[in-house]
């Protein structure tokens, strides 16, 4: 069995190169745009037809879901995270059904790869996030957020004294103040690593899975469609739970960017 690389691989048409999950992602847009139009269509024909009643129930549902959880957030922050939660679960469900296809022709793996196991897709998605938050925090703190990263009022742990003390404390307090903001800094970078590699790392693993278990009942086992359909069905709720997971850390870092007060 073929090795998979952490990377995806590039196409090169004549001067042109597209990535196996540019590929993904042009496919899932696509589909995505057709659903949309089908949706349109039939609720021009029929407002009140079974189908989009489902889809706004669905939606309606997820944002009354994030709703519940913290009530304070603003709604577009709201429909900014069950956005992201449908955009990923998207790319995970077309990226589980590209594997499918793959395992029945083997060369299509030369040009489709999940979007989600794509590094950069996670990091560009996880730094929209994060950098989101913090935005919704100097929105709602100013100016007293700037403080969480510039100590410009100091933090005050040095008593109150007069003389040289007091000169001493102070600087004391500004190097302790630029030393915390330095960790929060950090700690924004870790968050978009912890968002990014989380998803990486369980959508890769579910793709290396499905493979190998293809693999090992179509050489050994001579049963080539019982086990991976349970690989399958699992994948999916793996990609799911991954959606959901992803968008709930982001709730939080809204949630403790709203908060973050001095």
């Amino acid at each position: 069995m073929e090795a998979i690389n952490i990377l995806p691989q590039y196409i090169h048409i004549r001067w042109l190169q597209i990535s196996q999950t540019l590929i993904a992602s042009m496919t899932g847009t696509l589909l995505f745009m057709l659903f949309i139009l089908l949706y349109t269509l039939l609720r021009r024909k029929n407002p009140h037809n079974k189908f989009t009643n489902l889809v706004d129930t669905g939606i309606e549902g997820i944002i009354w879901f994030f709703q519940e959880l913290w009530g304070d957030i603003p709604l577009k922050v709201i429909k900014f995270i069950v956005f992201i939660f449908i955009y990923i679960l998207r790319c995970n469900v077309v990226g589980l059904v590209g594997d499918m296809f793959v395992l029945v022709i083997p060369n299509a793996h030369f040009y489709f790869r999940p979007v989600s196991t794509d590094v950069f897709f996670n990091i560009t998605i996880a730094v929209v996030c994060v950098v989101r938050s913090v935005v919704y925090g100097f929105q709602k703190n100013w100016p007293h957020y700037i403080q969480k990263y510039i100590g410009y009022k100091w933090l005050g742990i040095v008593p109150k004294v007069t003389g040289i003390a007091t000169f001493i404390g102070k600087i004391f307090d500004i190097i302790v103040g630029l030393f915390i903001g330095l960790i929060e800094m950090v700690g924004e970078v870790t968050k978009i690593l912890s968002l990014s590699l989380r998803l990486l790392g369980n959508i890769l693993a579910g793709m290396v899975l499905l493979g190998l278990i293809v693999f090992a009942t179509t050489s050994f086992l001579k049963v080539p469609v019982l086990l991976p359909l349970v690989v399958v069905f699992f994948e999916l709720f793996v990609g799911f739970l991954q959606a959901f997971v992803f968008s709930m850390l982001v709730l939080v870092y809204f949630k403790i960017a709203g908060e973050s007060t001095h």
